[in-house]
C-alpha cells in the first residue's frame, strides 16, 4: 500500500513539473517567455494570458509578454485609444498612438510611473492590437518593462535614455505575430 502511494505522490509531482515545462512560450527580441497565468474575464467576455522570463512571474516581473482577445471592442483603434486615455489619468510621462489603416493594426506605446509597497518604477507599455480573422472582437499582445526607481526626478531622467529601446520594442511588437491565445486558467506561482 505504501508503494502504491509513494508511487501516485512521485507521479502526480512528476506530471505537476512536466505540465509547466510544456507550458507555451513566445520569443520576443531574442528572449523566451513562458506561459504562467491566463485566466477569462466573464464581464468582458475576454481572455488574459500573461508571458513571463526565467524565474520571474505576476508578482516580480521586469519584463512581461501579454496576449488578449477583447471581444467587446471591434476597432483596433478604439482599444489602443481607451490604453491611451487610461494611461493618461495615471502618471504618464509619454503616450503614443499609431495606426495603419490599411492592415487595421493600432498601436498604443506608453509610459507610466508605479508603485508597490516594496518599490517604485517606470513602466514602459507597448500594444499592438488587429483584428482577429474570423472572430469577433480584437486580440492584441503587449510587451513591458519594469525599470526601477528612487524618485520622480530619476524618472525624467531615465525618460531621456528610452528611445532606443523603445525604438527597438515598437519595430519588434510590430513584427510579432500575435499567438493563438490559451483559453484556460493557469496560474503557476
Amino acid at each position: 500500500m505504501k508503494k502504491i502511494l509513494i508511487t501516485l505522490i512521485v507521479l502526480f509531482l512528476g506530471c505537476n513539473v512536466f505540465a509547466q515545462i510544456n507550458q507555451p512560450t513566445i520569443k520576443f527580441n531574442g528572449t523566451l517567455y513562458t506561459l504562467k497565468y491566463s485566466s477569462y474575464s466573464k464581464e468582458t467576455k475576454s481572455y488574459m494570458n500573461e508571458y513571463f522570463k526565467g524565474n520571474e512571474n505576476g508578482d516580480n516581473w521586469t519584463d512581461l509578454i501579454g496576449v488578449y482577445y477583447i471581444k467587446s471592442y471591434k476597432k483596433p483603434l478604439d482599444y489602443v485609444n481607451a490604453l491611451a486615455s487610461a494611461a493618461s489619468k495615471q502618471t504618464p510621462l509619454d503616450t503614443q498612438v499609431l495606426y495603419n489603416d490599411k492592415e487595421d493594426i493600432a498601436i498604443a506605446n506608453f509610459m507610466l510611473i508605479g508603485e508597490t509597497e516594496k518599490s517604485r518604477y517606470l513602466e514602459q507599455n507597448i500594444f499592438k492590437a488587429e483584428k482577429p480573422i474570423a472572430k469577433k472582437g480584437i486580440v492584441a499582445i503587449q510587451f513591458a518593462h519594469k525599470y526601477p526607481l528612487n524618485n520622480q526626478e530619476e524618472a525624467m531622467k531615465m525618460k531621456a535614455v528610452l528611445p532606443d529601446n523603445q525604438k527597438k520594442w515598437l519595430e519588434s511588437i510590430n513584427k510579432t505575430i500575435i499567438p493563438e491565445l490559451v483559453e484556460k486558467e493557469i496560474k503557476t506561482w
